[in-house]
């Protein structure tokens, strides 16, 4: 009981410390990010007007108020205007607005200043969503700024969340400010890239490791979504059409290797209707990401359009999963308790997102928390709980293969003497048969053990087996295996790598013999025999050849002590 409960709080300790080093790491690393935050950053939300479709709104108090009709089209023309005369900018500053698959142009008067997409929406190609920055002119006071946004994606269309002028063209208050995202999408991408690497290597070894497999990969894609969607992508790159590429491609992608997790962690524990209806709901994921890539590729219809039937089977999946009780189950082990809780918190996190974006959409409230995802927190979370039940999986996987391995060599040890026993040399001889190589086998016996049982007694014939026995092995290490058959009755077995040593190994035998502290001289009579490449023999007929060399010896070493 004792022991049990040792092991159950080493399991915990392991996978709390891992825990500890993961939030540790995101903590430290989101407070480096939020340093050196830029503040000369100057609010421009109020005193736009709008103009969409022959109507012209007049100014509003938050460019986010707007919200972009429902029956808005591919093709359709949005412009917000607004006049800088009232306001006092006299230096150089930059521009700075989220737009939502639109192509872009900002001019000030009538001179364009920044221009984006319209080649792509001609070609029918996917513009993407980003953060644009345009290099505005010295004294903008005295100017008209006019931003003319065509929309290219049907549905796709948002308002302009927040528009700035910054003091210069860094993004740095940006990653400052959403520094929670961006470093848990980082640190997602590269425990992912490194679980996912490390799963393929090891996988071929133990299949136990296609768990960490998936982990990584989902891991990865869900880290290289949260970058994405959080725009923290573009530290690195501004091809907006890549990057939303990308955004959607991880996001998709992420289900089948959650499925196949949840497939992996339930199969055998839950009924086959159920493991048969959640392959089902992975291959409709595989087969949707297959239709929208060819549809995308082919320019027919983009990612962004098919969002809606994703969230709707992303929400169906979710209440399957819940509702039927897939999770979880009582008699479940404590890391298959700890993947299902973190599974759970996973859903409801993803449910909860699913509320925040499609409420978002519907209702216009830019404003309020409902703009900040949520999910890359749930996954965060869900990494952990993963982790913290893959290592305590692991851990029992290792204790039961150590468990195993120390069972398997207590089979093959010989009680007495602690070298290998019968049962090795058969498993040996096993081996040898099925591979064409040279080998050679020698056999052995104790002089006078019958003699020693019956005039000092079986303890004495132990104690002499056992000196025997160290001889034998410090003879032959490192160059064969030593086996007791039985009784007096020893085996070596010599690989072909070290066959050059054989006689080295019996001539120190033999001095090793002479050398044993015993009250009894310990003698020894030996034989071997060699197999080469090509011989039509067994493993057991080179053995018998050896006791037949053994025997020989024997005989005349009890000839020559009779003359």
């Amino acid at each position: 009981m004792l022991l049990r409960n040792g092991k159950k709080i080493l399991r915990l300790l392991i996978a709390v410390l891992a825990a500890v080093v993961v939030v540790l790491f995101v903590v430290s690393f989101n407070g480096m990010c939020r340093h050196g935050s830029c503040n000369n950053v100057i609010a421009l939300n109020d005193g736009w007007s709008i103009s969409f479709g022959g109507i012209h709104l007049p100014p509003m108090e938050h460019v986010s108020d707007f919200r972009v009709p429902s029956n808005i089209q591919p093709g359709d023309t949005i412009i917000y205007e607004r006049d800088m005369r009232n306001d006092s900018i006299p230096l150089p500053t930059t521009l700075r607005f989220h737009a939502y698959h639109v192509a872009v142009a900002v001019y000030v008067d009538s001179v364009c200043y920044y221009r984006y997409g319209f080649e792509r929406f001609k070609e029918g190609k996917l513009v993407g969503s980003g953060i644009h920055l345009v290099n505005m002119p010295e004294f903008l006071d005295d100017h008209v700024i006019r931003v003319v946004t065509i929309v290219t994606e049907k549905a796709a269309a948002k308002s302009v969340a927040q528009i700035e002028l910054l003091r210069s063209n860094s993004m740095t208050d940006y990653f400052s400010q959403n520094s929670d995202s961006i470093t848990i999408g980082i640190f997602l991408m590269f425990f992912g890239m490194i679980a996912f690497i490390t799963g393929c290597c090891a996988v071929g070894f133990d299949r136990a490791y296609y768990r960490l497999v998936l982990i990584g990969l989902f891991a990865g894609l869900m880290g290289l979504w949260t970058l994405n969607y959080a725009k923290g992508i573009q530290i690195v790159s501004t091809n907006y059409a890549l990057d939303t590429t990308l955004e959607y491609v991880s996001l998709y992608l992420a289900a089948i290797p959650f499925g196949l997790l949840i497939i992996n962690m339930r199969a055998g524990k839950i009924s086959t209707w159920k493991l048969n209806v959640l392959k089902v709901i992975v291959g409709f994921g595989a087969l949707f990401f297959l239709v929208t890539t060819i549809l995308h590729v082919t320019d027919i219809a983009h990612y962004p359009t098919f969002l809606l039937i994703y969230h709707s089977y992303i929400f169906v999946s979710f209440l399957f999963m819940v509702f039927f009780k897939v999770l979880y189950d009582r008699g479940a082990g404590m890391q298959e308790k700890i993947l299902a809780s973190g599974t759970v918190v996973f859903v409801l996190f993803g449910i909860a997102d699913l509320f925040r974006y499609n409420v978002q959409n519907l209702f216009g409230m830019e404003k309020s928390f409902l703009d900040a995802t949520c999910l890359p927190v749930g996954t965060l979370l869900f990494i952990l709980f993963l982790m913290v039940g893959y290592l305590v999986y692991m851990y029992e996987e290792l204790m039961d293969k150590t468990e195993k391995e120390v069972l398997r060599q207590i089979a093959y040890r010989d009680a007495l003497t602690g070298i290998y026993n019968r049962a090795k040399c058969d498993h040996i001889f096993e081996v040898l048969n099925r591979d064409d190589s040279d080998y050679a086998i020698v056999s052995i016996d104790v002089n006078g053990l019958k003699y020693v049982n019956d005039h000092f007694g079986h303890s004495t014939g132990d104690k002499l087996l056992c000196a025997f026995a160290d001889v034998f092995k410090n003879a032959f290490n490192g160059i064969g295996t030593t086996i007791r058959m039985g009784g007096d009755e020893f085996v070596a077995i010599v690989r072909a790598e070290h066959l050059s040593d054989l006689n080295t190994a019996l001539k120190t035998m033999v001095l090793l013999e002479k050398e044993a502290k015993l009250p009894i001289e310990l003698n020894v009579a030996y034989g071997y025999s060699v197999r080469r490449r090509g011989d039509a023999v067994t493993a057991m007929d080179v053995y018998r050849m050896a006791d037949a060399n053994m025997y020989a010896m024997k005989l005349a070493s009890k000839q020559q002590r009779m003359a």
